[in-house]
């Protein structure tokens, strides 16, 4: 058996609008792939709810970049799903973290702590083995998803040459 890479995260939301707003402004997921309401079917079968909800749904991703990557926002009423109790400051087991590579954090981080965000970690230089490497930061989003972002070249990153493969600079 094989599976191809991630086609999308879909993240359960407590508000459709609030969630693509951030995702579009903040993290420049400016295009729209699919967006649709759903009441009943087997769409809801899939996420696990009973066929009387009303699933509104906007999967969004990077312009002009293949179909993979994406994030779906789902937003699921009549009942909504209930929120997960998790420690906003650290790590939860269970709980994934979407990672995207970024070309300049601080904008991220500037409309982070202006949005009121949680910030689990601020932007910071990563060390591995004694070298230092490009700066990551992690966030939580509107409704506590875990995001973590790499500074990194966007078009070195297409190319194939990603941080993984930098061996950074020494410790002093």
């Amino acid at each position: 058996m094989s599976v191809s890479q991630m086609v999308r995260a879909a993240l359960m939301v407590s508000d459709l609008e609030q969630s693509r707003e951030f995702y579009t402004n903040v993290l420049g997921l400016t295009e729209v792939y699919t967006e649709s309401e759903a009441k009943g079917g087997n769409m809801n079968a899939l996420i696990g709810m009973p066929d009387t909800v009303t699933t509104r749904v906007c999967i969004l991703k990077v312009p002009n970049k293949p179909a993979y990557g994406m994030v779906g926002l789902f937003e699921v009423k009549n009942p909504a799903p209930p929120k997960i109790q998790r420690q906003n400051s650290s790590s939860n087991v269970g709980e994934f973290c979407i990672v995207f590579y970024c070309d300049n954090l601080d904008p991220v981080y500037a409309q982070a702590q202006k949005r009121g965000l949680t910030i689990v970690a601020a932007p910071v230089a990563l060390r591995v083995r004694g070298h230092v490497k490009q700066r990551e930061m992690t966030l939580r989003g509107p409704d506590g998803e875990k995001i973590n972002l790499i500074e990194w070249d966007i078009a070195k990153a297409d190319a194939g040459d990603r941080p993984e493969k930098w061996p950074g600079v020494p410790e002093k």
